[in-house]
């Protein structure tokens, strides 16, 4: 009975995390808690994800990574590099590969992309040349990066944990390197040549607001005399909740004044830029005496004039506001600032967008005051497209950060001590020497993953206790293995690759990696070579925009459409599963 109980929760967690209807970590935690009330683990068990190496060392890391990200290294570099680096797109390309691929690996690859996505929009707007070049190449880039260490990726380190869970040596910082480069090298060449040409090349809009298709949106409308909201403050007049708008701006004088700075009762002849469709627009001068401004068409340049300013921000996978409405939390408040619309997936949602439940990856169009722009810069919930100050305004804490860095690199690398033990220390460390402060440490950790990891974790024991484990790799062994271990490690391999585009590269590592060993112990033949294929597969989703962060972080400020990842990212993944499997039996005998 257990068995089965352990086999209807890995098929309704599948479904579950491929459907997106439910928070990977809230359908993690329902696992664990299935587990409980289902008495197939001991609670001791079941809660011992919490304590994994695996979770502590990829809440450190986060830790890690935000102190570097926050001292301005790795701004810095990527600024000299990419921004004013070479003119032509290969050469670019090459350039960002150089640069983003070696950050990668020593930090959080979804915080690399974080850093280097505005600086990356503002060189090819400065190169008149399209995003949708280069945002791609740079989420493909930081996965392959993210395999060349122990620390480049969550995957590596969860794979590497439960591994040392079951008898086995833990991965050295630096033993996916060799097979990491080799096919980090093979990447790169495909993405500058066949990459390239499969790569789309979306038209730029001549503006933000052409962009998001929102012109058609934005009109004048005039206070006529007799107005009954003359002598009323437009918080008073409530005519966004009344007509179902929104108030972006209130016209003085030929002066444009923000909606929360406010200068006064209404007069007659004021002018108000808003956001409307045409039925609320003719509403407006039946019911409030306000009639539509004719002859011109407000656009971007209204919005970014007196103290306002237009930009894009990209809700991050670490944002408290995912699953969460713009209205819900009080945005305009809460901000300063005025959502316009939403880019998902690439189209456009212009209309009651105060309701919609925002998503990681979701693209969102902002005015703002502008001495309102560092709230929002300075919310780990966005990454704000615009260029940045990219000076290192604390040079002591630059070299502090980049000095703990290396230090917990170098004392893993040589095994003084477990690299959860290590990163702990470091992280402790950035906060005491004033890298991060205390408080932001805890906004700087996805704890989504971190919850997710406790939840799925004590999965893969229960498939082990029950012999689940043990039955599905037997009939692995059992269809592939009259062809030798090479054959079941391809059928592995490219099983873990085809879950990750849906499931995600953490929650396929912790399921699978149980599975691995017990395939190999089917074989009778060492463990490692299916362990090191289990990580170099789980972060080979190029196919998909679902199946990894970043993907999801470039979906929109490249203007792709879900065909894309698999136009240019299908033909990567197959040559990177090829090579996997030809190449790991080399580097790790069975």
């Amino acid at each position: 009975m257990e068995a089965i109980a352990v086999c209807t929760i890995v098929v309704v967690a599948t479904v579950l995390l491929a459907m997106e209807k439910w928070r990977a970590d809230v359908v993690a935690l329902l696992v664990l808690a299935s587990l409980i009330l289902l008495r197939v683990l001991e609670p001791g068990e079941a809660w011992a994800g919490f304590a994994s190496p695996a979770t502590i060392t990829v809440a450190s890391m986060f830790i890690l990574s935000a102190g570097l990200q926050a001292s301005g290294v790795v701004q810095v570099l990527a600024d000299r590099f990419i921004r004013h680096g070479p003119r032509s797109n290969g050469a670019m390309l090459g350039v960002t590969a150089m640069i983003v691929a070696p950050i990668s690996a020593f930090i959080n690859n979804t915080a690399a992309v974080s850093v280097f996505l505005p600086i990356m929009l503002r060189a090819c707007h400065e190169r008149r040349t399209s995003p949708s070049r280069f945002m791609l190449a740079l989420s493909f880039l930081a996965m392959l990066g993210g395999t060349c260490t122990l620390i480049g990726t969550s995957t590596n380190l969860i794979v590497s944990s439960i591994a040392e869970q079951h008898g086995q040596t833990p991965f050295a910082m630096f033993e996916f390197s060799k097979l990491g480069l080799v096919l980090l090298l093979v990447g790169v060449v495909y993405l500058v040549t066949i990459g390239q040409r499969l790569t789309p090349e979306r038209v730029q809009a001549d503006s933000l607001t052409q962009g998001f298709q929102l012109n058609l949106y934005l009109s004048e409308v005039i206070v006529l005399a007799g107005s009954p909201l003359v002598g009323k403050t437009l918080h008073e007049a409530s005519i966004g909740e009344r007509f179902d708008l929104e108030v972006l701006g209130q016209v003085r004088d030929k002066k444009l004044f923000s909606i929360s700075a406010g200068i006064g009762a209404l007069r007659e002849d004021d002018i108000l830029l808003v956001k409307a469709s045409a039925n609320a627009l003719v509403k407006l001068r039946d019911t409030a005496g306000l009639a539509v401004r004719q002859g011109r068409r407000p656009g971007e340049a209204d919005l970014r004039s007196g103290d306002s300013a237009l930009i894009e921000v990209v809700v991050t996978p670490n944002s408290e506001l995912e699953g969460r409405s713009l209205k819900s939390i009080n945005f305009r408040n809460r901000y300063g600032a005025t959502t316009l619309a939403i880019r998902r997936h690439g189209e456009e949602i212009r209309e009651k967008i105060g309701h919609v439940r925002l998503r990681i990856g979701d693209e969102l169009l902002v005015v703002a005051q502008s001495r309102n722009l560092e709230r929002l810069r300075a919310e780990p919930s966005f990454v704000v497209l615009e260029e940045l100050d990219v000076s290192i305004v604390k040079p002591v804490a630059a070299w502090t950060a980049t000095l703990i860095v290396v230090a917990v690199v170098g004392v893993a690398a040589f095994g003084l001590y477990p690299i959860a033990d290590v990163a702990v220390v470091g992280a402790v460390a950035m906060v005491l020497l004033g890298c991060l402060p205390v408080a932001k440490i805890y906004s700087v950790v996805d704890w989504r993953i971190v919850f997710l990891l406790a939840g799925l974790l004590p999965l893969g024991m229960a498939l082990e206790h029950t012999g689940v484990a043990a039955t599905a790799a037997q009939w692995i062994v059992t269809v592939t293995g009259q062809w030798g271990p090479q054959a079941a490690l391809g059928a592995f391999a490219l099983m873990a690759m085809l879950l990750t585009g849906v499931m995600s590269n953490v929650a396929t590592a912790a399921l699978l990696a149980p599975l691995a060993i017990a395939c190999a112990d089917g074989l009778e033949v060492d463990p490692r070579p299916f362990l090191v294929a289990l990580t170099f597969a789980a972060s080979a989703a190029f196919y998909t925009p679902i199946g990894y962060q970043t993907n999801l972080l470039v979906y929109g400020p490249g203007g792709y459409r879900f065909r894309d990842f698999v136009r240019v990212g299908g033909p990567l993944a197959a040559l990177h599963l090829i090579l996997t499997v030809a190449l790991v039996p080399l580097f790790f005998p069975f």
